[in-house]
């Protein structure tokens, strides 16, 4: 049989045109100025991809964090997404700027630039080739965007039993999970969840970084600095050899 139904004696219809009637009735009425139905146009009233003011942003971001306080460690995902998705809108000109940064002989520059809370944004403004070397987190959700520059980052989470990362020296086992490079605009995040240890080397141009970072405990002497082994232990998994290092 032929590509055409057959309607009325004399009159042919493609099969392929009757399955494009609804979305050509729907052009048709986007053509004719017809207005679509309000709840089709509530995202666009909304202007929900509008560029954001730092000020609005920041009350949105701070009842984002309130939100997720108190939640389970499922709820990162959502949260981090959503974060991402604030930062995105905020043009890279109107972020708070670090004014007196703390120096380290490795080429980092670094301190808090804005404080609202439970929100903090963290600035790393890094030398050429500068090295922000692998570390984990406390229990916190952090969004980390290049402003300025490039540089590469890279994600780790620990691999079956680790001991406590305040015991400088313990040895434990993390596998890569995520590696890529940051631009202007771009972001990477770890949860309590994934990805909970980075580190990040800057490009030929050095790079200005910032962690949009909330703080789910008062706990926060888990951090430490990590070491891995040069090759990994599992070359299929990249799974590595760590030691925690501390705080210096």
């Amino acid at each position: 049989m032929s590509a055409r139904d057959h309607g009325a004696p004399g009159v042919h219809v493609e099969r392929r045109s009757v399955l494009w009637l609804p979305v050509a009735a729907a052009c048709g009425t986007l053509l004719s100025g017809a207005a679509p139905a309000p709840q089709e146009m509530g995202a666009l009233r909304a202007g929900a991809l509008d560029p954001l003011a730092w000020d609005d942003f920041a009350q949105r971001w701070r009842a984002l964090a309130e939100e997720l306080k108190g939640l389970p460690a499922e709820r990162d995902e959502s949260y981090a997404a959503q974060l991402a998705g604030l930062i995105a809108r905020v043009p890279l000109d109107a972020l708070p700027r670090l004014e007196e940064p703390r120096t380290s002989g490795d080429g980092l520059h670094a301190g808090p630039s804005f404080f609202l809370v439970p929100c903090v944004t963290v600035e790393f403004r890094m030398d050429p080739r500068a090295v922000l070397r692998l570390h984990n987190h406390p229990p916190q959700v952090v969004v980390t965007l290049c402003v300025e520059g490039e540089a590469r980052y890279r994600h780790l989470e620990l691999e079956g039993r680790a001991p406590p990362c305040t015991e400088v020296g313990g040895k434990f086992q993390a596998r890569e999970t995520r590696a890529g490079v940051l631009l202007p605009g771009r972001t990477t995040a770890l949860t309590r969840l994934r990805d909970g240890i980075h580190g990040f080397a800057a490009g030929p141009r050095g790079a200005r970084l910032v962690d949009f970072t909330v703080g789910l405990t008062a706990d926060i002497d888990t951090f430490s600095y990590i070491e891995l082994s040069a090759a990994p232990a599992d070359e299929e998994r990249r799974v590595y050899e760590g030691i925690w290092t501390g705080k210096g």
